[in-house]
C-alpha cells in the first residue's frame, strides 16, 4: 500500500507513506488491488480512505460501500468515480487542508526558555505515548473548538505498545520525531515527523502540546525542529493536514506561521437517496 501510494504522490494526493505507518494500528477492514506483476495497484480502507488509478476507482468504490467517502478535490477521477456510483457533494462541515513547504527557506529554530528540543530516544516510547494522550484526549480537543464543543470523557488509545509499534513501523526515523522537554525533564510538545526518499517528501503527522505547557510556542518549534530534520536527511518540501473549518482554527493557525499553504482541500460525498 505504501509503494502503491508513493508511486505517484504529490502534494495532491491523498495519503503520504507516513499516513499509513501512522494509521496502521487503526487499520480494519482493507481490500488490495494487484497488477499482473503482483505489485498493489489499488487498496481501500473501510472508513478511512482508498488509493485508485482511474480504471479501478468504480470498482474501489463498489468494494468500499460506504454511506460517505471522502477524497481531495485535486483527486478528479475518484470524484467523477464517485458520482458516476451515485453520490453527490456534501457542502459544510468538517474538512481538512492539504498544506505545504518547501524547505529551503525555513526559519531558524528558537527554542522557548526553560525547554531542551531533542529527538526522541530509543527507550522513551512510554513517555512519548503519555505525553500523545495529554495532548490529544477528546475533552481537551473539544475545549479547543469553536464554539467549544463537548467530546466525551474518553481518552486517546496510545499506549506504549501502540507507540513501540509506531517506532518499529517504516519509514518511522527518530531523528524526525522531535519533542520538547519541560524542566521536569517530562515531555510537553512532539512532532513526528515522516520522510518519503523517493519524493524528497516530508510530512508532519502528528503534533501535539501538553496541557499546562500550552501559548509558548512549543508546537511551532517542534514542527519546525523536525522540518529541518527532514530538509538534513533530504527532504525538499513537507506536508501536513490540518482541519480547513473554522471549528477547529488552532492546528493551520501554527502550520501558516512556519510557511505551509494550503494546495488542496478534502470533500465529502454521500449516497443520494
Amino acid at each position: 500500500m505504501q509503494a502503491a501510494a508513493q508511486r505517484t504522490w504529490t502534494p495532491g494526493q491523498r495519503r503520504h507513506i507516513g499516513d499509513l505507518a501512522w494509521g496502521l494500528r487503526y487499520l480494519g477492514r482493507a481490500a488490495l488491488w494487484t497488477a499482473a506483476d503482483g505489485e498493489v495497484a489499488a487498496w481501500a480502507i473501510a472508513g478511512d480512505s482508498l488509493y485508485a488509478p482511474a480504471g479501478l476507482a468504480g470498482e474501489v468504490i463498489g468494494w468500499l460501500g460506504e454511506p460517505e467517502i471522502t477524497v481531495l478535490e485535486t483527486e478528479e477521477h475518484l470524484t467523477a468515480a464517485l458520482e458516476e456510483a451515485g453520490y453527490v457533494r456534501r457542502d459544510g462541515g468538517p474538512f481538512f487542508l492539504h498544506c505545504a513547504v518547501e524547505l529551503d527557506g525555513l526559519p531558524e529554530l528558537t527554542v522557548p526558555e526553560g525547554y531542551e528540543i531533542r529527538a526522541v530516544r530509543p527507550d522513551e516510547a512510554g513517555q512519548r505515548a503519555a505525553a500523545h494522550r495529554a495532548a490529544w484526549r477528546p475533552a481537551r480537543i473539544g475545549a479547543l473548538m469553536v464554539p467549544p464543543a463537548d467530546l466525551g470523557a474518553g481518552e486517546s488509545s496510545m499506549t506504549t505498545e501502540a507507540c513501540q509499534s509506531v517506532m518499529d513501523t517504516w519509514p518511522y526515523r527518530a531523528d524526525l520525531d522531535q519533542v520538547a522537554v519541560a524542566p521536569d525533564g517530562s515531555f510537553a510538545a512532539f512532532a513526528l515527523g515522516w520522510l518519503d526518499e523517493v519524493n524528497k517528501a516530508g510530512e508532519l503527522e502528528p503534533v501535539g502540546t501538553v496541557p499546562g505547557h500550552t501559548r509558548r510556542g512549543l508546537a511551532s518549534a517542534v514542527s519546525l525542529a523536525s522540518l529541518h530534520a527532514m530538509r538534513a536527511a533530504g527532504a525538499t518540501r513537507a506536508v501536513v493536514y490540518p482541519r480547513g473549518d473554522e471549528a477547529y482554527p488552532v492546528a493551520r493557525k501554527v502550520y501558516f506561521g512556519l510557511g505551509f499553504e494550503p494546495v488542496a482541500r478534502t470533500v465529502t460525498y454521500v449516497r443520494a437517496t
